[in-house]
Protein backbone atom coordinates (compact mmCIF):
# COMPACT_ATOMS: atom_id res chain seq x y z
CA UNK A 1 0.00 0.00 0.00
CA UNK A 2 1.54 3.41 -1.62
CA UNK A 3 1.51 5.80 1.75
CA UNK A 4 3.41 8.45 -0.34
CA UNK A 5 1.04 10.62 -2.94
CA UNK A 6 3.73 11.25 -5.32
CA UNK A 7 5.17 7.82 -5.57
CA UNK A 8 1.26 6.61 -6.46
CA UNK A 9 0.94 9.76 -8.46
CA UNK A 10 4.02 8.50 -10.59
CA UNK A 11 2.93 4.94 -10.62
CA UNK A 12 -0.63 4.74 -11.56
CA UNK A 13 -0.68 8.25 -13.95
CA UNK A 14 1.04 9.01 -16.68
CA UNK A 15 1.42 12.09 -19.30
CA UNK A 16 -0.38 15.61 -18.19
CA UNK A 17 -2.34 13.45 -15.98
CA UNK A 18 0.28 12.86 -13.87
CA UNK A 19 2.26 16.08 -14.29
CA UNK A 20 -1.42 17.88 -13.51
CA UNK A 21 -1.38 16.01 -10.28
CA UNK A 22 1.87 15.93 -8.65
CA UNK A 23 1.45 20.20 -9.78
CA UNK A 24 -2.02 20.11 -7.54
CA UNK A 25 0.06 17.84 -4.54
CA UNK A 26 2.76 21.26 -4.80
CA UNK A 27 0.40 23.31 -5.10
CA UNK A 28 -1.52 22.29 -2.11
CA UNK A 29 2.02 21.50 0.24
CA UNK A 30 3.34 25.14 -0.91
CA UNK A 31 -0.47 26.64 0.96
CA UNK A 32 0.59 24.18 4.30
CA UNK A 33 -2.39 21.82 2.76
CA UNK A 34 0.31 18.79 2.65
CA UNK A 35 -1.83 15.58 1.41
CA UNK A 36 -2.30 13.27 4.31
CA UNK A 37 -2.56 9.22 3.81
CA UNK A 38 -5.97 8.06 4.47
CA UNK A 39 -6.67 4.77 3.03
CA UNK A 40 -5.73 3.31 -0.18
CA UNK A 41 -5.32 5.59 -2.91
CA UNK A 42 -7.01 8.19 -0.63
CA UNK A 43 -5.32 11.65 1.32
CA UNK A 44 -6.68 14.41 3.34
CA UNK A 45 -6.31 17.87 1.62
CA UNK A 46 -7.26 20.42 4.51
CA UNK A 47 -8.13 19.39 7.95
CA UNK A 48 -7.22 15.51 9.65
CA UNK A 49 -8.50 12.37 8.42
CA UNK A 50 -11.51 12.50 11.11
CA UNK A 51 -12.40 16.45 10.16
CA UNK A 52 -11.44 16.65 6.81
CA UNK A 53 -12.27 19.04 4.51
CA UNK A 54 -11.10 17.72 1.14
CA UNK A 55 -9.57 14.49 -0.15
CA UNK A 56 -7.56 12.77 -3.39
CA UNK A 57 -7.57 9.86 -4.70
CA UNK A 58 -5.47 8.52 -6.91
CA UNK A 59 -7.13 5.63 -8.97
CA UNK A 60 -5.13 5.15 -11.52
CA UNK A 61 -6.68 2.16 -14.11
CA UNK A 62 -8.53 0.73 -10.69
CA UNK A 63 -11.67 2.84 -10.13
CA UNK A 64 -13.05 1.41 -6.84
CA UNK A 65 -15.78 3.94 -6.31
CA UNK A 66 -16.45 7.74 -7.27
CA UNK A 67 -16.23 9.45 -10.96
CA UNK A 68 -14.49 6.80 -13.27
CA UNK A 69 -11.26 9.20 -13.86
CA UNK A 70 -7.56 8.57 -12.95
CA UNK A 71 -7.24 11.03 -10.23
CA UNK A 72 -9.95 13.15 -8.40
CA UNK A 73 -9.99 16.04 -5.59
CA UNK A 74 -13.40 16.08 -3.35
CA UNK A 75 -14.40 18.64 -1.01
CA UNK A 76 -16.62 17.13 1.77
CA UNK A 77 -17.28 21.09 2.77
CA UNK A 78 -18.93 24.01 0.97
CA UNK A 79 -18.99 26.04 4.07
CA UNK A 80 -16.51 28.80 2.64
CA UNK A 81 -15.78 31.51 4.49
CA UNK A 82 -16.80 34.12 2.68
CA UNK A 83 -15.69 37.86 4.40
CA UNK A 84 -16.55 39.79 1.23
CA UNK A 85 -13.28 39.55 -0.88
CA UNK A 86 -14.22 36.42 -2.96
CA UNK A 87 -14.63 37.30 -6.51
CA UNK A 88 -17.40 36.26 -8.73
CA UNK A 89 -15.22 34.00 -10.48
CA UNK A 90 -14.02 31.93 -8.14
CA UNK A 91 -17.60 31.03 -7.14
CA UNK A 92 -18.89 30.64 -10.12
CA UNK A 93 -16.04 27.87 -10.68
CA UNK A 94 -17.70 26.46 -7.30
CA UNK A 95 -20.92 26.45 -8.36
CA UNK A 96 -20.13 25.29 -11.73
CA UNK A 97 -18.39 21.90 -9.67
CA UNK A 98 -21.38 21.91 -7.16
CA UNK A 99 -21.98 17.98 -7.02
CA UNK A 100 -25.73 16.80 -7.24
CA UNK A 101 -27.05 14.34 -4.74
CA UNK A 102 -27.22 10.78 -6.99
CA UNK A 103 -28.19 8.88 -3.57
CA UNK A 104 -25.13 6.78 -4.35
CA UNK A 105 -24.63 5.02 -1.01
CA UNK A 106 -27.79 2.84 -1.88
CA UNK A 107 -29.99 2.10 0.92
CA UNK A 108 -27.75 4.73 3.05
CA UNK A 109 -28.14 7.66 1.06
CA UNK A 110 -30.67 7.91 3.55
CA UNK A 111 -27.57 9.69 6.30
CA UNK A 112 -26.70 11.87 3.49
CA UNK A 113 -27.48 15.48 3.88
CA UNK A 114 -29.91 15.62 1.69
CA UNK A 115 -31.06 19.41 2.15
CA UNK A 116 -30.90 22.09 0.06
CA UNK A 117 -27.29 23.79 0.49
CA UNK A 118 -25.69 27.51 0.14
CA UNK A 119 -22.46 28.20 -1.41
CA UNK A 120 -21.48 31.60 -1.41
CA UNK A 121 -25.08 32.84 -0.49
CA UNK A 122 -26.30 30.99 -3.44
CA UNK A 123 -28.70 28.09 -2.87
CA UNK A 124 -27.43 25.00 -5.29
CA UNK A 125 -30.10 22.54 -4.61
CA UNK A 126 -29.35 19.17 -3.15
CA UNK A 127 -26.01 17.93 -3.29
CA UNK A 128 -23.73 15.00 -2.42
CA UNK A 129 -22.08 14.60 0.89
CA UNK A 130 -19.06 15.78 -1.35
CA UNK A 131 -20.72 18.54 -2.28
CA UNK A 132 -17.76 19.82 -5.13
CA UNK A 133 -16.23 17.23 -7.19
CA UNK A 134 -12.84 18.19 -9.59
CA UNK A 135 -12.42 15.26 -11.74
CA UNK A 136 -8.88 15.11 -13.37
CA UNK A 137 -8.53 19.21 -12.96
CA UNK A 138 -5.83 20.81 -15.41
CA UNK A 139 -3.34 23.49 -14.81
CA UNK A 140 -6.25 25.87 -15.16
CA UNK A 141 -8.26 24.47 -12.52
CA UNK A 142 -5.73 23.98 -9.77
CA UNK A 143 -4.77 27.56 -8.15
CA UNK A 144 -9.08 27.65 -7.97
CA UNK A 145 -8.91 24.54 -6.19
CA UNK A 146 -5.97 25.41 -3.57
CA UNK A 147 -7.79 28.90 -3.29
CA UNK A 148 -11.53 26.84 -2.44
CA UNK A 149 -9.92 24.56 0.21
CA UNK A 150 -8.27 27.69 1.90
CA UNK A 151 -11.32 28.97 2.27
CA UNK A 152 -12.77 26.44 4.08
CA UNK A 153 -14.13 26.36 7.58
CA UNK A 154 -12.83 23.78 10.01
CA UNK A 155 -15.82 21.62 10.36
CA UNK A 156 -17.21 20.99 13.42
CA UNK A 157 -17.36 17.90 15.49
CA UNK A 158 -21.22 16.09 14.48
CA UNK A 159 -23.43 15.55 17.85
CA UNK A 160 -25.25 13.39 15.78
Amino acid sequence: MEKNIENSIREKLRGETQKNALDFVALAQANGLSPVFHQEGCWVVGGTPEQRTGLIFIHGDEVKFGPPVPWVVWFTSCDFIDNGSVDDGLKEFAWAHASPCGKCRGDDWEKCNKGERIIFTKNVGRLCHCPLIFCEPDGTKLEQIIKLQLLLQPQQPSNN
